[in-house]
């Protein structure tokens, strides 16, 4: 699980030269800092499929592998959803392999939770405080909300961050030099339209990445357009070959998670992808998810739409205060 992969995040190298002992941060003398970064992964219930059931953890391993600088500690945060036994077993290589410690979310406020709790401790005669460095989220959104439980069974429960989520949380949990990623659908805009004419048709201004900026004083880098998904997990070119290896081996294996080399597994799922009218079926990988054993590929990049939006993640900062 170590095979490289291709990075496209807007700062894809680990920095080595992040102080870990406040001296950039603002804080007092006498106050320590340590740096955490926190990955939120979503749940995957929208697409019904193979290729993509995987997409959010797959994703966070691209950052895993080295788009995040150096921290104190780092968090995984997921939405236990309709993920198999299997399917977490990717979640216990980050903390085993990786040092990741790897969080439960069962609902909005675990979010806020997690964004909150900043321990202070003492050492050496002087404060430390644990703050928040690089934050990323992976999942389903829509303007004015990071939902990462998007259509979950029966739509709950409700994990969403959104402005409300904003509010609660503490203006003061990140380091001045922080940094929040979203890789969401339309993190970057506030209005709902297919199509529009330039990108401040949008309403940036308050969109929630703005808010974010605003609220913690840190940089948001986030999508305008739809975030596109599609290749973090296989080349397009890829996919006939994968499922005629997954079709074939089921013939002997079904049931079991299937090796489909160079890269790839088919874990079990059952039930998914397999109605009655669904195409997997006639493709040979409806019950199963598509796993690469070394994660993603690359991160997510911009969708096609909506129209009229410039691609590419949009980089927000924070309002200048009135004086």
């Amino acid at each position: 699980m170590t095979t490289p992969g291709k990075l496209t995040h807007p700062n894809s190298q680990p920095s080595d030269s992040t102080p870990t002992d406040g001296t950039t941060t603002g804080c007092p003398q006498d106050t320590l800092i340590r740096r955490e970064n926190v990955i939120f992964v979503g749940s995957e219930s929208d697409y019904d499929s193979f290729w993509l059931k995987m997409m959010f953890i797959a994703a966070a391993y691209v950052l895993t592998r080295g788009g995040l600088r150096r921290a104190d500690k780092k968090t995984l945060a997921y939405v236990d959803i309709e993920y198999t036994r299997h399917e977490k077993l990717a979640l216990d290589y980050l903390r085993e392999k990786a040092g990741f410690n790897i969080v439960k979310l069962a609902s909005s406020g675990d979010i806020v939770k997690l964004i909150n709790t900043r321990p202070e401790s003492m050492e050496g005669g002087k404060k430390v405080k644990l703050l928040l460095q690089d934050v990323a989220f992976f999942s389903h959104g829509l303007p004015g909300v990071i939902k990462l439980n998007f259509m979950g069974p029966y739509s709950t429960p409700s994990v969403d961050f959104s402005a409300s989520e904003l509010s609660a949380t503490r203006k003061d949990a990140f380091v001045p030099d922080g940094r929040i990623y979203s890789y969401a659908c339309r993190t970057g805009i506030s209005i709902r339209s297919k199509s529009f004419s330039s990108d401040s048709e949008a309403g940036l201004e308050n969109s929630l990445a703005q808010k974010m900026a605003d609220h913690y004083k840190v940089e948001v880098h986030a999508f305008l357009r739809r975030s596109f998904y599609g290749n973090v997990l296989r080349e397009k070119s890829t996919s006939s070959a994968i499922s005629e290896a997954l079709k074939e081996a089921r013939k002997t294996q079904e049931g079991q998670v299937i090796e489909l080399p160079p890269e790839h597994q088919a874990l079990p799922h059952p039930g998914l992808a397999d109605g009655l009218f669904s195409g997997a079926v006639r493709e040979g990988t409806s019950g199963y998810a598509l796993w690469r054993k070394a994660g993603g590929i690359e991160l997510p990049s911009t969708g096609q739409t909506p129209e009229g939006l410039s691609a590419g993640m949009h980089v927000f900062t924070p309002k200048s205060s009135p004086s």
